[in-house]
């Protein structure tokens, strides 16, 4: 996912700080880099997606994280932001795909009949193994990316993992 896609203005970095980790090699983020996928997009892609928008929405697939834990600590539902952005973005003169999956809704101005083509190609295309590097994660390590260009992920892993997060205007 991307932090805060459903947000007008979301955050150009995002750092994250251990605190306290899995056992080695569980629970390490994976990152993929969305400069690799847009260069590598075929071009009839290029083309098709150059001025696509979507709509993005803080209630989307990767909400359930979050309704999980306002459950457990009773403390209601928070509101639901939505905004809409071009799936190509232009990031000093690299273009690069702008679209998390956790946060999407729809395809503006798509037909429905070919949104879910559109949508099956692009979120599988965005995290191709050759697009992705995996950071593992070490008591104090602090990680630093471009929100605006990066996917990212944590590995599954059991127990507990305390991580200190900042997001950078």
């Amino acid at each position: 996912h991307t932090d805060s896609s459903y947000t007008k203005k979301p955050p150009r970095f995002t750092m994250l700080l251990a605190r306290l980790v899995p056992s080695r090699g569980y629970g390490n983020t994976e990152f993929a880099s969305q400069y690799l996928a847009y260069k590598n997009l075929p071009k009839k892609y290029k083309k098709k997606f150059k001025n696509l928008k979507a709509v993005f929405s803080s209630s989307g697939p990767i909400s359930v994280t979050r309704l999980e834990r306002e459950k457990e600590k009773g403390t209601g539902k928070s509101k639901n932001f939505k905004a809409s952005h071009k799936i190509i973005k232009s990031i000093n003169n690299r273009k690069a795909i702008y679209c998390s999956p956790g946060h999407l809704e729809k395809f503006l101005n798509t037909k429905q009949d070919k949104e879910k083509k559109i949508k099956d190609f692009l979120l599988k295309h965005q995290i191709k193994k050759n697009f992705i590097f995996t950071f593992e994660w070490e008591k104090n390590s602090l990680a630093i990316w471009d929100n605006r260009s990066m996917l990212h992920q944590a590995t599954p892993f059991n127990g507990n993992r305390i991580m200190h997060r900042i997001t950078i205007q």
